[in-house]
Formats: structure tokens, sequence, C-alpha cells
């Protein structure tokens, strides 16, 4: 069951993405009038969970400190994430950020308990060098298509703070409650976007929100479906290996680049997706790679 929730949060995540890249390069100035949104979703969020389960009361102080920390990673790494949106491609971006399963791994195996054998070891090996593929521009040849962007800092660190977080929130459900991880990992991440408020950022953000299509695609793609993600990949840690899970949610490039290259097609063209001849080549080579490694953790993680 886990590896179904974590295949489904990393095709949510994957549709996200996409929403934020429509968002930044034709609806809003920048990175930070999109995450300063994030408060008003997170805090809906808190409320939320806290009208259905009622105060907190079986947290113990070291889970709720691994669990704002969780929080508190994701927040940065994700907000980071949006920033290389805004200066790449989408399924280049958010695949770079995909070496987190490899930090996550190594957490789990020193500090969890969790074993994994070679082959789990090959098949974690085959996303993470799928989804660095996928994220290779295709239209140049050799080492310069490894050239690294303006973005790549952020991503690699972005890609970092996720690989700690995916293991503070295994940490976190063994010491606490699932509801209890929930609301107080979502605090976390809004003492991360409670940073951006400024009033500048304010200003730009109020300006998209007064347009009808800025709106609704805020309220999808930055409202309703984070909480799918959320939750499922939550549930998906609770349930299965974090070292599998992770990778089996780094799997989000693959479903980034289908959707992205279909919408960047023909009449629709909705996204700046490279669909030259050589790129298509390249990522279908990467998707392979990365549906054999699921394959592989599936077979071997169990259900």
């Amino acid at each position: 069951m886990w590896i179904i929730l974590a295949l489904a949060s990393a095709f949510t995540l994957g549709v996200i993405s996409l929403f934020d890249k429509r968002l930044l390069d034709h609806h809003l100035p920048g990175p930070a009038a999109l995450i300063l949104w994030f408060i008003l979703p997170e805090t809906a969020y808190i409320l939320g969970a806290l009208a259905f389960t009622g105060l907190p009361r079986d947290a113990t102080a070291l889970g709720v400190l691994i669990t704002l920390v969780s929080g508190v990673g994701f927040g940065a790494g994700y907000s980071l994430l949006i920033a290389g949106l805004k200066r790449d491609e989408a399924s280049r971006s958010i695949a770079i950020t995909q070496t987190y399963p490899i930090f996550t791994a190594l957490l789990g195996v020193l500090f969890l308990g969790e074993t994994l054998g070679s082959g789990q070891w090959a098949a974690i090996g085959l996303v993470v060098l799928g989804a660095v593929l996928v994220s290779l521009p295709g239209t140049t040849r050799g080492l310069a298509a490894l050239k690294p962007t303006r973005a790549t800092p952020l991503l690699l660190v972005s890609g970092l703070l996720l690989g700690v977080s995916f293991f503070a929130t295994k940490a976190a459900l063994a010491e606490t409650a699932f509801w209890t991880v929930f609301i107080y990992q979502q605090v976390g991440m809004l003492l991360v976007f409670l940073g951006f408020v400024r009033p500048r950022i304010c200003r730009q953000l109020w300006a998209g929100l007064r347009r009808r299509n800025t709106l609704a695609l805020l309220l999808v793609g930055e409202g309703a479906l984070p909480l799918v993600y959320l939750i499922g990949g939550l549930q998906a840690a609770n349930l299965g290996p974090i070292s599998l899970v992770s990778a089996l949610i780094a799997t989000t490039p693959l479903f980034v680049f289908l959707l992205a290259t279909l919408l960047s097609l023909g009449r629709w063209h909705l996204l700046e997706e490279s669909v030259t001849r050589p790129a298509l080549a390249l990522k279908f080579g990467a998707i392979a790679l990365i549906v054999a490694g699921v394959g592989a953790l599936s077979f071997s993680g169990g259900g």
C-alpha cells in the first residue's frame, strides 16, 4: 500500500510543480509572492486538522522538536525549489532536487535501523540517475549538457534539505501519532513561509489574487493538491521504510517530464520545455532507468 501512496504523491507533486511553473512564468512577479501565498493554505491545513482531531496531547517534547525540524526543512527546501523553478525548466528544476533519497537512505540506515540490500541500493541508484538525466537539457552534447545553471546551487541545497526532512518525518512518526506529526510539520513549514511577509511582496500577491485566472491556479495548484501530496506522502512514510518511500517519491521528474512535454506541444504550448529530438531521446532513456528502479523497489520492498 505504501508503494501506491508514494507514487500517487510523486504524481501529485509533479502536477503541483507544473502549476507553480505556470504561475511563476505568467502570473506572479517572482518566487516570493508564490511562497507568501503558502501561508494561507498552511494555516487552513493546521486549523482543519485541529478541528478534526483536537489539540495534540500525545506528543513528547522530542517528537515535537523532530517534527518541527522536518517541517522547517520541507518549507526551506520547497522554497528553494520554487526559486529554481523561476530560473529553469520545470523538469530540470524538479530533477536536480531528486538526489535527496541518497541522503534519506543513508540517514535511515545509520539512525533508524533500516537495512537495504545491494539490490535495493542499486534500485535507488537507478531512480536517482534517471532523475539526474531527466534534468539535462538535451539541446547540447557531451559534457556541455552537464553545465550547471544559476538555479543549480539552490536546487542541490533543496535536495539536501528534503532528504533530511524525510528522515526527520520517519523519526517523528516513531515518537508521535500521525495527525500530531501532520499538524506540527505544517507549523514548521508555516514558520519558514512567514519569513516572506514583506509589504512589497504582499502587494505583489494581492495584485495577482485580483486576477481570476491567477486565483484559480493558486486555489487548485497550491491549495487543494498539496494536501493530497502531504497526507499521501506522510502516510507512505508511516507505513514503509523511509529510504524506499523517498526513492519512489523521487520519481516526480517522470511525471513532470511527461506532463510538461504534453503541455509544451502544439496548440497547448502552456510551458516552455525543450521538445527537440535529442532532448526527448535523453529523457526517455532517463524514464527507462526510473521505471526500472521503481520496479525493482516494488518487488523488493513489499506492498
